[in-house]
């Protein structure tokens, strides 16, 4: 039973990434952009308690290679460190910074705030633990100049250091600016994260952000493509962010993403399969849902497996601590065991099946996405990177039953996903 239910998750999976590599392969139509005369833009930075990496944010903006004039909007939303400080004597230095007051009311009303405030009708947002690339803030401002979109987002890649949770954090953005890059070329764009370059009177069409959800990067998006409003990547704007540094500050970050998620997913119901919303309702929503469905099924089969197999191979003949033993957790904890198996089966050891045949493309395509999506974002290839791919599979299932916690709890106990966007931090 379980290695057929398991067949129809590798042909799902076989057939997304499949998708995925043909639209990474897929030319990118060249959009009109701004080349030689830009508009003059806001760049909106919202903090709270950032005392720690404001300054280095603020430099970052401060050193674009912006060719126009641009004024830097820091929300100071109800700091109780130095960040007011740090901003104000920035300030005094620079006369493009100007310093805003929030009430904590978290970051979408912070942006909000901004918004009407802002002297120009281009608002860039960054995070305040973020700094962004030089050329980033033209490069994200550039698509704007179509009159059709409404926002545009940039490429996330995390600050990696000495802990290796950061390098997984990083490779999974590499691979999350490839997914993204993917929707970007089927015109499904509704994720924006991190970094976000708006037109005034887009956000104002809508309102401005709402604070009902804790994903406001994904909500503000289906919005302004319910107004008509068209969305878009741009590839070379790059931000390097802050990480969690922790599995407890990893698990509440993405507890706190995938309860967001779902909270957009119920509040945007009207999107899922509805083919007036195009490749996001027919493909984008529909293939995020997916994820949840399939961390609910291959969760607790890959624990069951490799519980069964330790104790029906080791444990039941008081080899739980040999050398075999470890190899086996090797192999399940690494793409060892995936060689491994190819290697065993197509060598005659194992039986040649249709369950292998499907497992071995899927790792195949998996690969071959994965190397597309570091060549388009990685930039130089860092050994950090290969060793998280080595062992990404157990990194992958734990952030996979972290995202989905928040589903499992409301289904065990019917507790609510509800709840405002206020700050929090998660290192």
């Amino acid at each position: 039973m379980i290695e057929q239910i398991l067949s129809v998750v590798f042909v799902i999976l076989i057939t997304i990434y499949s998708g995925w590599i043909f639209l990474m392969l897929k030319p990118a139509k060249r959009g009109v952009c701004y080349s030689g005369s830009f508009p003059s833009t806001s760049v909106v930075v919202p903090a709270h308690n950032e005392e720690k990496y404001i300054e280095a944010t603020l430099e970052s903006v401060l050193d674009s290679d912006y060719p126009a004039e641009f004024e830097v909007l820091v929300v100071d939303d109800g700091s109780t460190d130095r960040t007011e400080e740090v901003i104000k004597r920035m300030a005094a230095n620079d006369s493009r910074i100007r310093l805003l007051k929030g009430s904590h009311g978290g970051k979408s009303m912070a942006i909000n705030l901004a918004s009407k405030s802002a002297r120009y009708g281009i608002l860039v947002v960054i995070d305040a633990d973020t700094t962004m690339e030089k050329q980033t803030l033209r490069e994200v401002v550039a698509p704007l100049a179509d009159e059709r979109i409404g926002a545009v987002s940039g490429v996330i890649r995390g600050n990696m250091n000495s802990n290796p949770i950061t390098w997984f954090q990083d490779f999974e953005f590499v691979l999350s600016a490839a997914w993204r890059w993917v929707y970007n070329n089927i015109n499904s764009t509704y994720i924006l994260p991190c970094l976000v370059a708006f037109k005034k009177e887009a956000l104002e069409a809508v309102g401005g952000l709402s604070t009902d959800t804790l994903s406001e990067d994904i909500d503000i998006g289906l919005r302004l493509r319910k107004k008509g409003w068209l969305l878009t990547m741009a590839p070379k704007a790059v931000i390097h962010t802050n990480l969690p540094q922790t599995l407890p500050s990893l698990a509440k970050q993405r507890i706190r993403w995938g309860r967001g998620t779902l909270q957009v997913l119920r509040k945007h119901k009207d999107v899922f399969l509805n083919p007036n919303y195009g490749a996001i309702g027919l493909y984008g929503i529909p293939t995020q849902i997916y994820w949840f469905i399939h961390g609910l099924v291959v969760i607790p089969i890959t624990a069951y497996q490799i519980m069964q197999g330790y104790f029906m191979y080791f444990v039941t003949y008081n080899q739980q601590f040999s050398y075999n033993a470890f190899r086996y957790f090797f192999g399940w904890l690494s793409a060892y065991g995936m060689i491994e198996y190819a290697y065993r089966t197509l060598t005659g050891v194992y039986a040649f099946t249709t369950f292998f045949l499907l497992v071995l493309i899927s790792f195949a395509l998996n690969i071959t996405y994965t190397t597309l999506g570091l060549i388009k974002f990685e930039g130089r290839p860092d050994v950090r990177h290969f060793i998280a791919f080595f062992f990404f599979f157990p990194y992958s299932v734990m952030v996979m039953l972290f995202y989905i916690w928040p589903l499992l709890k409301a289904v065990v106990s019917r507790a609510s996903m509800g709840g405002v966007n206020k700050w929090e931090k998660a290192y």
